[in-house]
């Protein structure tokens, strides 16, 4: 096997195992720094603004705690505490369910709905400047990427 290390122009028969993992790794480590080190401006990691997302495209009926557990492939307990730091920062709320009060849902304040527009917004532009200015990464390249990352999480991004 040849041992180089310019992976781009290879064919993926003569990339081995360890090398796309190795190279996964990084590129999930180089991408999640980019957008923990944006977030550190609104006090959000990565996990609780992905969890604010999920909250936010639920709409103003809001998701059910196991519901956002399943979506985000973590445990109850992760969830219900990070969710409790987002309710003391006024970032979301917990209703009980109308028709089962032991069911709580979970929505955007109305007041934090303006903010995660904000965030989305600003995000994108920063991930832009990084992922195609600096990295030269073309927007066909990404959808690619993106494309087969949902394809690889399966049920979890349904």
């Amino acid at each position: 096997m040849d041992k180089s290390t310019d992976f781009s122009k290879k064919d993926i028969a003569q990339i081995t195992t360890y090398q796309s993992g190795i190279a996964q790794a990084t590129a999930h480590r180089a991408t999640n720094r980019a957008v923990s080190d944006f977030l550190l401006r609104y006090g959000l990691t990565a996990m609780q603004w992905f969890m604010l997302g999920a909250i936010f495209d639920a709409g103003k009926a809001g998701i059910r705690l196991s519901d956002l557990t399943r979506r985000l492939d973590t445990t109850l307990p992760y969830v219900t505490n990070t969710i409790n730091l987002l309710e003391s920062k006024a970032m979301v709320q917990k209703v009980s369910h109308t028709g089962d009060s032991r069911i709580k849902l979970v929505s955007i304040t109305p007041k934090y709905l303006p903010i995660i527009k904000e965030i989305e917004d600003e995000l994108r532009d920063h991930l832009r400047a990084v992922l195609y200015d600096t990295d030269h990464i073309s927007r066909e390249e990404l959808q690619t990427y993106i494309s087969v990352l949902y394809k690889l999480a399966g049920s979890n991004q349904k």
